[in-house]
C-alpha cells in the first residue's frame, strides 16, 4: 500500500503533538512493509519571496518532503493560510509523482486546506485527522486574544475582532469611531489584500466569512474524519459540523519504553513540564503555582522544564524572570522523543497546564512510564486524567488551584504511589495502524475504480516540480 502523510510539520524540525503522532504512524506503516512518503510544511518566515522550493530527506528510512513557504510574503496571507492555490497546485503535480493509494491528512494548519480539495479533485480517498481546532478557529486552539476559551459559535466579526484586539488598526478604531461602526470599518478593510497584508494586520485580518464557509466545504470532502477526543467531536457537532467524525483514541510510538526500566531513585520529589514554551501551554502558571510551593524552597522538590525558550523569545525571557525568584526550578531544553525514556525516569510527576482545550499526546506517554499527571480540568486532558485515580486536575487558569494540588503530592504521604497504581494501559502506535490499515483499505477499493485518468496518466518525476508552482 502506497501511503502519503500531509502534516504541518515532521520531524527532526518539528516535534509538538500532531508531529511526533504523524511521525509514529509513518513508521509503523512502514515497517510492515508499506511505502510511506510524508509531505510538510518546511521554512514558515523565511525566505526573499513566497515560494523558496522543497527539499528531500530521509527521516528513519522514509521520504520526507518540506515545502518552504514564506507566509508573510504571500500575496494574500491571510487567504493563504487557508486556501493556497500554489499549494494546491503543487500537490496536484506530487500526486501524480508518487502516486499515492490513500492520502491521510493529520494537520492542515501550514499548507491549508487546498490539500483536502488536490486530493479529492484527483479522485483520491481522504483520511482527516482532527488534532487541534484549526478547521474552526484561526487561532488555532479556540483560545480568544483575551485568554477565555471560546465554543466556536462565532459570526464573522466575533473572530475578526478576536483576532485584532491588540492591533493598533483596533484600537485606533475605537478611539475615533462608535463602536457600531468599528465592526463595518474593519470587515470592510478585511476584504482587501493590499490591506491585510500589512505589517500589524498580516495573518490577523481577513475574510472571516470566507474562511468559516471553504473551511466547511473541504471538511465535508474528506472520505473519513477522525478524533481522538469525543469533547473535540461534540465541539465540532454543536457547530454544526453534521458529517460523521469517528472516535478513535490515540496510539503511541513507545518505542522508545525500550529506555526505560524503572524510576530512577532520588532523594527530592521530580515535577516536570514537557512540551511547547508559548503561552497558551500555560508554563507560567506552573510557575506562579511553584512560588507558592514551600516544599520547592525547602529543597524537598525539583521542577524542571523540557522545551524550546526560544521559540517566543519574550515569553521564554518572561519565564526565566518568574524563574530567578525561585530555587530548584531547571530550564532543561528539547531532547530527541528516542530519549523519552530516560526523561521520564527521572520524573515522578508531570504537569500539563494548558490554556486551551488541549489533548496533548504527552499525558500518555507519561501514563505508559508509570507517571502521573496534574493537568487543567479542560478538554481532553479532563478525559484523559481522572481526578484521585491516576492524577489530579485543578481549576482552569487557576495557579492556586494548581498550586494545591502540588502540595498534596509534595505533602501526602502515599498519594503519588496511590496515583501510580491508578494508571491505565496505554494504546500503542501498532493497535492503531492495525485500525488504520483497515480503514484505509476500505476507502482504497472504491476510490481505485473512479481515479480520473489524468491522474493515472502523469508522468513522475517531472522538473517542473522544483519550480514555484504556476511558474
Amino acid at each position: 500500500m502506497k501511503v502519503l502523510l500531509i502534516s504541518n510539520g515532521y520531524p527532526p524540525e518539528q516535534w509538538a503533538g500532531t508531529e511526533t503522532y504523524t511521525a509514529g504512524i509513518a513508521r509503523a506503516l512502514h515497517a510492515r512493509g508499506n511505502q510511506v512518503q510524508v509531505l510538510c510544511g518546511g521554512g514558515w518566515q523565511e525566505g526573499a519571496h513566497y515560494w523558496n522550493g522543497y527539499s528531500d530527506h530521509l527521516e528513519q528510512g522514509i521520504p520526507c518532503r518540506r515545502l518552504h513557504v514564506n507566509w508573510m510574503k504571500a500575496p494574500d496571507p491571510f487567504l493563504y493560510l487557508y486556501d493556497n492555490p500554489v499549494v494546491a497546485d503543487f500537490l496536484s503535480g506530487y500526486l501524480g509523482e508518487v502516486r499515492p493509494d490513500i492520502v491521510h491528512v493529520t494537520s492542515c494548519e501550514r499548507l491549508s486546506a487546498s490539500v483536502v480539495h488536490a486530493v479529492k479533485d484527483a479522485g483520491l480517498p481522504l483520511a482527516l485527522s482532527l488534532t487541534d481546532f484549526w478547521f474552526l478557529c484561526p487561532r488555532i486552539n479556540l483560545l480568544r486574544s483575551d485568554g477565555e476559551n471560546c465554543d466556536g459559535q462565532t459570526t464573522a466579526w466575533d473572530c475578526l475582532r478576536c483576532q485584532m484586539l491588540h492591533t493598533k488598526a483596533y484600537r485606533w478604531s475605537r478611539h475615533l469611531l462608535p463602536d457600531e461602526q468599528v465592526a463595518g470599518l474593519l470587515m470592510e478593510i478585511s476584504r482587501h489584500s493590499q490591506l491585510t497584508r500589512r505589517r500589524g494586520l498580516r495573518g490577523m485580518a481577513g475574510d472571516m466569512a470566507g474562511r468559516k464557509q471553504e473551511l466547511r466545504r473541504a471538511f465535508a470532502r474528506a472520505d473519513i474524519r477522525i478524533t481522538a477526543s469525543q469533547f473535540v467531536r461534540d465541539v465540532f457537532t454543536a457547530n454544526g459540523f453534521t458529517e460523521p467524525i469517528m472516535l478513535r483514541p490515540y496510539g503511541h510510538d513507545l518505542s522508545w519504553l525500550r529506555g526505560y526500566t524503572a524510576k530512577q531513585p532520588s532523594d527530592m520529589l521530580r515535577i516536570g513540564y514537557i512540551g511547547q514554551i508559548i503561552p497558551s501551554k500555560g508554563v507560567h502558571l506552573l510557575l506562579e503555582a511553584a512560588k507558592h510551593l514551600p516544599a520547592l524552597r525547602e529543597g524537598r522538590c525539583r521542577l524542571l522544564v523540557y522545551g524550546d525558550l526560544e521559540s517566543q523569545p519574550a515569553y521564554g525571557a518572561q519565564l526565566r524572570r518568574m524563574a530567578a525568584e525561585l530555587p530548584n526550578v531547571e530550564f532543561c531544553g528539547t531532547y530527541p522523543h528516542k530519549e523519552s525514556g530516560r526523561i521520564f525516569a527521572n520524573l515522578d510527576m508531570l504537569v500539563v497546564p494548558s490554556q486551551w482545550y488541549d489533548f496533548p499526546l504527552i499525558i500518555h506517554e507519561a501514563f505508559a512510564a508509570q507517571t502521573p499527571v496534574i493537568a487543567t480540568r479542560l478538554g481532553d486532558m479532563a478525559e484523559a486524567v481522572t481526578h484521585e485515580a491516576n492524577g489530579l486536575l485543578f481549576e482552569h487558569g487557576s495557579a492556586a488551584d494548581l498550586a494545591r494540588q502540588l502540595r498534596r503530592i509534595c505533602d501526602e504521604p502515599g498519594l503519588l504511589n496511590r496515583l501510580r497504581a491508578g494508571l491505565p494501559a496505554v494504546k500503542t502506535i501498532d493497535t492503531e495502524v492495525d485500525e488504520l490499515v483497515d480503514t484505509y483499505r476500505r476507502l482504497i477499493a472504491p476510490a481505485q475504480q473512479t481515479a480520473p485518468a489524468e491522474f493515472c496518466n502523469h508522468p513522475a518525476g517531472d522538473d517542473a516540480l522544483r519550480r514555484p508552482p504556476g511558474a
